[in-house]
């Protein structure tokens, strides 16, 4: 008789534990600012993916289900960071990990995102690239115009109904499951007169 050994499965690369979040009480904005600021002159500079019209900007930032969602313009993308707020939204996630947030224009995914040194001023947050790298726009002033729009589309609700190939919406008091009628040919097909 044969013996088998157990054999455990162990991942090449283990994700760091998640960082517990301390909750931002006040607008994170001038923090996250002075944040990607310092990524910008420390870690990301001279990098060649680097739109150089662009500075670090916090375009938007509002309390979405008591959490903080901003939308943040860098040299190296356009993006919206998630930090806790004590609300409803956030979710300790390793650096690295995703995690679907449910918005009102539906599930985006975040990445999580873990300070690397103590000085570091933000310690942990979430973000989801939107425009990486922000290549082709101008200056700082449009890049936040897109962020800020974006922003403001991810917290509208998608349309219920959805225009048809024409352009028309349909009616309100139409048969929410239209039914289409079999075509002639398969009408014929099923009677036996093909």
């Amino acid at each position: 008789m044969s013996e088998v050994l157990p054999f455990v499965r162990v991942p090449a690369v283990r994700p760091a534990a998640a960082q517990v979040a301390a909750v931002w009480d006040d607008d994170p904005s001038p923090t996250m600012e002075r944040h990607f600021r310092r990524v910008h002159e420390t870690r990301m500079l001279g990098l060649p993916f680097l739109n150089e019209a662009l500075d670090v900007a916090v375009a938007a930032c509002e309390r979405v289900g008591g959490d903080w969602l901003a939308a943040v313009v860098t040299p190296w993308s356009i993006q919206l960071v998630l930090l806790p707020g004590g609300g409803t939204l956030w979710c300790d996630t390793a650096a690295g990990m995703r995690h679907t947030l449910s918005l009102p224009v539906g599930n985006l995914v975040f990445i999580g995102e873990a300070a690397e040194h103590a000085s570091d001023l933000v310690p942990a947050f979430q973000y989801c690239p939107l425009i990486t790298p922000p290549e082709g726009i101008a200056d700082t002033d449009a890049a936040c115009a897109i962020a800020r729009e974006a922003l403001a589309t991810v917290l509208k609700p998608l349309a219920a109904s959805v225009a048809d190939p024409t352009g028309a919406l349909p009616s309100e008091d139409a048969d929410p499951n239209p039914r289409t009628p079999p075509s002639p040919s398969r009408r014929a097909f099923l009677r036996g007169r093909s």
